[in-house]
């Protein structure tokens, strides 16, 4: 076995929790816990990440107790590297006595930076699948298994950012580039209701101050862990938490955080605010599950869609039924192009696509359809061809 699978389930290294002091590294990290422990739910949080080589910023469950010996490891893990611009992030399932424990990790690969903009990123954990989602798009998904069966235990929800001495896994740190910080807007929780099969109504933190009822502040360390985890480092300021790596001596945070725009540079897009305003899921055209025909992608869109064709985004989550304002980003040369919005094969609204003055000039029309809540699958279905979609935007009303 390489050094690299005995060490890279690498948030085992996280467990080793309590066995080295703290505050006795010349780096300072970032965690924060949850005091309650949840089980099967839906898991959605916004952030943008810390760019650099050895640096990882994270979300993920842990069963308290994992890394003591004899112990079956449960943790569920979103892992973002720093390295190569934070376009890669790592999804993972840790199971298992033994040691070393049982991973299947994943590695993803983006076509922008996780760390230039907030993205949205999902964790599903039912008794039957566990799913990952980024911008509204299904990355993974896996369905039974003892991957899933094997998880039985409530769970702590962590989020932290830290560095690792790991290089052959997450990039060789250079302690040039501190201090990092990985902001996060909020965490959206909802419990998996069995009876129902669905997600039901659970909380939401907004990060408007630092709840001290939820959270705690991690103050420990582990022998992956270059740096410390201290409580400074964690710092809730104009609705986001920050969880900063630094220099010993040098923690807190005392700038601006980076406002959400409510886009997602490169990605498409699912966010969503509270205290009355709007809620979007925006999805990228070319990010589609199944496609019908010889559709086109290019430069980010889908074009050359002729009658007949169609693309299916599978597993969008509706959060709230009602009725939605879907926008489309698209461009035509011609007059007569129309398409039908279709959930799970019935048609919920036509609309058509005016000459927008060319292949390459996009307008944005809209729409209104009843949506119900809960995940499904929505279509674009071209009754007419002759048009080009960047993406669509389902915004409830």
């Amino acid at each position: 076995m390489s050094k690299l699978n005995r060490y890279v389930g690498a948030l085992v290294a996280l467990c080793m929790l309590f066995a080295v002091p703290s505050f006795a590294k010349p780096y300072k990290a970032a965690e924060i816990y949850s005091k309650q422990t949840y089980k099967y739910g839906r898991y959605e949080i916004r952030m943008r990440v810390a760019k650099g080589s050895g640096v990882l910023s994270t979300f993920f469950t842990y069963k308290n107790g994992s890394e003591q010996t004899g112990t079956f490891w449960e943790e569920i893990d979103i892992e973002i590297f720093g390295k190569n611009n934070a376009t890669q992030w790592q999804s993972n399932v840790i199971i298992g006595t033994n040691r070393p424990t049982t991973k299947t990790e994943g590695l993803h690969t983006t076509g922008f930076s996780m760390g230039d903009a907030y993205h949205t990123y999902v964790l599903e954990w039912t008794p039957s699948y566990i799913a990952w989602f980024v911008d509204g798009t299904q990355v993974r998904r896996i369905n039974g298994g003892q991957f899933v069966t094997s998880l039985t235990s409530p769970q702590d929800l962590r989020f932290n950012l830290w560095a690792a001495n790991i290089a052959e896994w997450v990039g060789a740190f250079n302690p040039n580039i501190l201090p990092v910080y990985q902001f996060v807007n909020y965490i959206d929780y909802k419990p998996w209701n069995s009876s129902t099969n669905s997600f039901g109504t659970g909380w939401r933190d907004d990060f408007n101050s630092f709840d001290s009822n939820r959270w705690n502040k991690a103050n420990w360390t582990f022998g992956e862990n270059l740096a410390d985890f201290d409580p400074n480092n964690v710092v809730v300021k104009n609705g986001i938490l920050v969880l900063a790596l630094t220099r010993e001596g040098q923690t807190g945070y005392t700038g601006t955080p980076p406002a959400d725009g409510g886009s997602s540079g490169g990605g498409s897009t699912s966010s969503s605010s509270s205290g009355g305003s709007q809620s979007s899921i925006t999805i990228q055209a070319e990010n589609y599950n199944q496609v019908g025909g010889s559709v086109t992608v290019s430069g980010g869109t889908v074009g050359y869609i002729d009658a007949g064709e169609w693309m299916k985004y599978t597993n969008v989550n509706i959060p709230s039924a009602g009725t939605y304002k879907v926008e489309y980003r698209v461009a035509s040369a011609l007059t007569t192009a129309q398409f039908t919005l279709d959930r799970d094969g019935v048609g919920l609204g036509t609309i058509s696509v005016p000459n927008t003055g060319g292949w390459g000039t996009y307008q944005t029309i809209s729409h209104n359809v009843y949506l119900n809540a809960g995940v499904q699958s929505l279509a674009i279905y071209a009754n007419t061809g002759g048009f080009n979609i960047d993406w669509f935007r389902l915004t409830k009303i």
